[in-house]
């Protein structure tokens, strides 16, 4: 039995007493890694391989390098580990490789949460270096690390929960601090933990949870923490204690909304709604308007409202929305996000989508010509328990600086669409103050 490492580390086992590292090409242990994953469900084509791992060669030379591959794979790893179906079919055969990452996906899979926690050691192929034209194999290397790294921070965060409900209280921080670690730049993940600190009665924990990700924002980002997260630590620091049940991590307690006038929400109705906690439904009726909702936002979120740029839009270079990568399963969810910040930033200043990775960077940071990219926009959106997650980031195209760091969660389907209007409104404001600098001098 062999042992695929791909989290934390790239490595093969043969499983011992003791077990023995097999030393091969990081390239040859990707393969591996692509077909446990990839093809754990059916044989993966030739001609895919070929596309990702050699897509600069020419297709007789790129069918040499897999033979090549798969010769000295064969002969390290003995007869039966490689599986063909007919001429083109491929895969690795389940009873003779286990992969971690494969059981990670599995024990999530069957809600086995704390297995998966345990068994997450790292990111998915760490430090694995991708040879110039591999775009194809280096997104599927980036979407799976994220998938899996978000995944399991969902499972800390819902294990936390259920054991503040409880009362392991300590047990529950526990699984916050691993939630935290693991997406450092979650400022949703910062006020859940703060407001789990605070119900723990260690507000000043808290207050330095706060602290320390404020320091390292402005540090790596060049940047300040959101309204809510201000608020929350302002709520702190002047002792605010009663505690809301478990659950509610965005809020230190449940607060009565005050009266308003018919047809209008009171300011805590949409402080709640910027929370995903208001409108919530039958979250089947849910489920079943999610791909109307995706096709409304796509087809008409754009006529919201006029399209009119402001003064900024005539900076030199251009603004990129690159489509965001949709890890749900509703299809057009990575479409309808895309096309919201689209039409929002259009008010600003002249906007093209492209994918992801047809926009480089220009080789120096001169003056940007009216064709080349000022900042790229691109982002994630992922399931999260119940809800969804949408994340997105402002990149300085000429140096690759990281501007801005947007992200907003829907607790249901019910609530996604205002979600990915305020991310989207967010996402506008970081423009407008990142634009006047990034404009080239006349």
């Amino acid at each position: 039995m062999l042992r695929l490492i791909t989290l934390g580390r790239l490595l093969l086992l043969r499983n011992g007493p003791p077990s023995e590292p097999i030393h091969l090409q990081p390239k040859r242990l990707a393969l591996l890694a692509y077909l446990a994953l990839a093809a754990r469900d059916g044989y993966q084509q030739r001609d895919t391989l070929l596309a990702l791992f050699w897509p600069r060669a020419d297709r007789d030379h790129a069918r040499r390098c897999l033979r090549q591959a798969l010769f000295h794979l064969r002969n390290e790893l003995g007869d039966g580990v490689l599986m063909n179906r007919g001429r083109d079919g491929l895969a690795l055969a389940p009873d003779r490789v286990s992969c971690d990452a494969v059981e990670v996906e599995d024990a999530l899979r069957a809600n086995r949460r704390r297995e998966a926690l345990e068994l997450y050691t790292g990111d998915f192929l760490p430090g694995l270096y991708v040879d110039q034209g591999g775009v194809e194999l280096e997104e599927w290397v980036e979407q799976t690390r994220r998938r899996l790294r978000m995944a399991v921070v969902a499972c800390a965060w819902e294990l936390a929960e259920e054991h503040e409900r409880s009362q392991r209280i300590a047990s529950a921080l526990e699984l916050a601090h691993r939630a935290r670690a693991l997406s450092p730049d979650d400022e949703q993940g910062l006020r859940r933990h703060m407001a789990l600190l605070a119900r723990a009665g260690d507000s000043a924990a808290a207050l330095g949870a706060y602290s320390d990700f404020s320091r390292r924002l402005r540090r790596d980002y060049d940047a300040v923490p959101s309204a809510a997260s201000l608020a929350l630590a302002h709520e702190l620091r002047h002792g605010r204690t009663d505690s809301p049940p478990a659950g509610r991590p965005a809020d230190l307690a449940p607060r009565q909304p005050s009266g308003s006038e018919p047809g209008r929400r009171s300011d805590e109705a949409r402080r709640r709604a910027g929370r995903g906690e208001a409108g919530r439904g039958d979250p089947g009726r849910g489920v079943r308007r999610m791909t109307a909702a995706g096709l409304a936002l796509a087809a008409g979120l754009v006529l919201a409202e006029p399209l009119t740029r402001e003064s900024l839009g005539h900076a030199a270079g251009r603004l990129v929305v690159s489509e965001f990568t949709n890890h749900t399963r509703d299809s057009l969810l990575g479409v309808a996000v895309t096309e919201a910040v689209r039409a929002e930033l259009s008010k600003i200043a002249r906007v093209d989508l492209a994918g992801a990775r047809a926009v480089q960077p220009p080789a120096t940071a001169g003056r940007l010509g009216p064709d080349q990219v000022l900042i790229l926009v691109t982002g994630d959106v992922t399931p999260l328990g119940s809800g969804y997650a949408v994340s997105a980031r402002l990149v300085a195209a000429g140096s690759g600086r990281v501007l801005g760091v947007v992200q907003e969660e829907a607790s249901d389907t019910t609530v996604f669409l205002p979600m990915v209007q305020r991310l989207s409104q967010r996402l506008r404001g970081d423009l407008q103050r990142s634009l006047e600098p990034l404009k080239p001098a006349r």
